[in-house]
C-alpha cells in the first residue's frame, strides 16, 4: 500500500511528544550557528555562504546523478556574491550550466520569504534542465501528464519502488491545490517556525512527485528554502524582532540580508543515501505488484521489499527522526566551517598586499576548503591547476617565500600547507542513529 492510499494522506501520522528530545538536541546544535552568523562581518558571511552552498549544490547534484566540481561551483558563487577570485581570476572557466545552478539556488534562498508560486517552481525546473536526466523525453518546466513511477534495477529485473498519486493532469491539479493550501498555513513563519513543518512539507512533495523528472532536485531546493526561513526566524528572534509576519514587515533588501544558508545539509545526506532510499521506501510504501502491474509472488515480495513491519506508510515520526539526525550531523560539521572562515579572513588580511597569480589563488582557496594540515604535494598542485611541473615548482616556491604556505617533508615527499591550520580541534562526533 502506498502513502496516498492511507486515510491520513497527505498529512501522515505524527506524534510530537516522542520527538521532543530529538527536537531539543537539534535545536541545541542549530542555535549556536545562528548566533555565530550574527557576529560575522558581511564579507565573512558571504565567504561562509559560498563555502556552504558549494557543498550543498555539489552534493545535491550528485544525489541526482550529476557530478559537479567544487572549484567550478565556488568560482561561480564567488562571482555571484561579489567576492574576489571569481571566473575572471580562475585558471579554468566554469563547467557548463554551473552559473545557472548557482543563480537558481541563490534565488531559492534569497526569496525564501516571498510567496512561492507554481509558475516559479516550474521556471526553476526549466532552468535546471542540464542537471536532470533527459532519457524520459519529458518536457521541462511543466507538471507531469501521466502517472509517476520510480523504477530501479537492471534490464530484465526492474523493480517498482514507488507509484505516485494522480494519473492525469486534472487529478494532479487537485493534489497540487492541496499542497499549495498547506504552504499557505504551514510554511515556516512566525506562527509555526519549527523544523517539523519543513520536514512535513518536504515529505508531501516527495510523495506527490508532481514532475516527470527532477522531483528530488527541486524537493531539495524547497527544503533548503524552508530551512533558510527557519534560521532567519531564529536570527530575528535573537535580535528581538520576532513580531508579525516577516514578509509583511521587512523590505526585500533587508530580507535578502537575512536569508542565507547557515549550514550544508546535503553533503551529510549524500553520505547516507542508502539509508535515505530505505527511509523513502518505508515512508512512501511498497508495491504490491511488479513493474508490469502483476501481483508479486510472496517470496519475491519479501526478497525485494523486505519485511518492514515496524512502520506503516505515512509514519512521520520515522521520517522526522532520520532528518533530525542528519540536521545535527550537518550542524556540527558546519560549526567547523565558521572557524575556517574566520581563519581564512585572517589569512587574506595578512596577505592583502601579497601578489598572487590565478593558479596560486586557486590553491589557497582549495586548501582553505579542505581545512586540514596535510596540504598538497607538487604533483597534486600541478593536476589541480593544470600546469607544467617547472611552473608548479616556481609557484610553490614563491608561495613559501611569501609565507603564504609552509613546507614540510623532504624530497618527493615535500608537501605544502597553510600555516593557519594547526591540529587544534577534533573531528565532529555524530549521533548514533
Amino acid at each position: 500500500m502506498w502513502i496516498w492510499q492511507q486515510p491520513d494522506w497527505p498529512r501522515g501520522r505524527l506524534e510530537v511528544m516522542p520527538l521532543m528530545g530529538q527536537l531539543a538536541a537539534t535545536q541545541a546544535v542549530m542555535s549556536p550557528l545562528v548566533a555565530q552568523g550574527q557576529n560575522l562581518y558581511p564579507r565573512q558571511r558571504l565567504r561562509l555562504e559560498a563555502t556552504l552552498l558549494s557543498e550543498e549544490m555539489e552534493a545535491s547534484a550528485q544525489l541526482s546523478g550529476v557530478v559537479l566540481g567544487r572549484a567550478a561551483l565556488r568560482d561561480a558563487l564567488y562571482q555571484a556574491l561579489g567576492l574576489e577570485s571569481g571566473h575572471q581570476d580562475s585558471p579554468r572557466g566554469p563547467a557548463p550550466g554551473v552559473d545557472v545552478f548557482v543563480d537558481v539556488t541563490l534565488e531559492v534562498v534569497r526569496t525564501a520569504f516571498q510567496p512561492l508560486t507554481r509558475q516559479q517552481v516550474l521556471e526553476w525546473h526549466r532552468r535546471l534542465g542540464p542537471f536532470l536526466p533527459r532519457s524520459s523525453g519529458q518536457p521541462l518546466g511543466a507538471w507531469r501528464e501521466a502517472r509517476y513511477e520510480a523504477v530501479s534495477g537492471r534490464y530484465g529485473l526492474k523493480r517498482l519502488r514507488y507509484r505516485a498519486p494522480a494519473e492525469n493532469p486534472d487529478a494532479l491539479d487537485r493534489e497540487l491545490d492541496i499542497f499549495w493550501q498547506r504552504l499557505a498555513t504551514e510554511e515556516p513563519d512566525v506562527d509555526n517556525s519549527g523544523v517539523l513543518n519543513a520536514l512535513q512539507l518536504h515529505a508531501h512533495w516527495q510523495a506527490l512527485a508532481p514532475l516527470a523528472l527532477g522531483n528530488g532536485l527541486i524537493g531539495r531546493l524547497l527544503l533548503m528554502r524552508w530551512l533558510t526561513r527557519i534560521d532567519a526566524l531564529a536570527a530575528l528572534q535573537q535580535q528581538g524582532e520576532f513580531v508579525g509576519k516577516v514578509a509583511e514587515r521587512w523590505e526585500p533588501e533587508a530580507l535578502e540580508q537575512l536569508c542565507w544558508r547557515r549550514q550544508a545539509l546535503f553533503s551529510v545526506v549524500l553520505e547516507h543515501q542508502d539509508e535515505l532510499r530505505e527511509l523513502e521506501q518505508r515512508y512512501l510504501g511498497k508495491p504490491q505488484t511488479s513493474a508490469s502491474g502483476h501481483p508479486l509472488p510472496p517470496q519475491l515480495d519479501r526478497a525485494l521489499n523486505g519485511e518492514v513491519e515496524d512502520a506503516a506508510p505515512g509514519d512521520m515520526n520515522v521520517w522526522a527522526e532520520w532528518w533530525l539526525l542528519r540536521l545535527r550531523d550537518a550542524g556540527r560539521r558546519t560549526a567547523f566551517h565558521y572557524q575556517r572562515v574566520q581563519r581564512a579572513e585572517r589569512l587574506w588580511l595578512e596577505h592583502a598586499r601579497t601578489p598572487l597569480n590565478a593558479r596560486q589563488r586557486e590553491l589557497v582557496l582549495t586548501l582553505l576548503e579542505r581545512d586540514d594540515e596535510e596540504g598538497v604535494g607538487r604533483a597534486e598542485y600541478r593536476a589541480l591547476v593544470d600546469t607544467s611541473d617547472p611552473t608548479a615548482a616556481r609557484d610553490l616556491a614563491d608561495l613559501t617565500a611569501k609565507q603564504v604556505l609552509e613546507s614540510y617533508g623532504v624530497g618527493r615527499g615535500t608537501r605544502y600547507r597553510l600555516p593557519v591550520f594547526a591540529p587544534q580541534v577534533d573531528s565532529p562526533v555524530r549521533d548514533e542513529p
